[in-house]
């Protein structure tokens, strides 16, 4: 587990242990971040938002330790590229 402050373009995988919220179930990239939030972002381009110091280190722990099966990870076969403004 490394512990490193969440950044732009980190994976958080899957439902992310209820980080956020109990209907979230989709993996996201993070697409904005801030010292006590971060914004993310799923494959469809629905938006989840975090704050607070305990819920980032929840999924702190979550990106750390959670993974999706190899090369099944919506988020991660996107294409990168910015396509929309503030999208991948």
């Amino acid at each position: 587990m490394s512990g490193e402050p969440l950044k732009i373009g980190d994976v958080i995988h899957g439902f992310a242990q209820g980080g956020f919220g109990r209907d979230h179930y989709d993996c996201v990239k993070i697409e904005a971040a801030g010292t006590d939030w971060i914004v993310a972002r799923d494959a469809d381009g629905d938006v989840a938002f975090a704050s607070g110091e305990r819920s980032l280190k929840h999924l702190i722990m979550v990106r750390d330790t959670d993974r999706c099966p190899e090369d099944e990870c919506p988020v991660e076969k996107k294409a990168t590229g910015l396509t929309v403004p503030g999208g991948w």
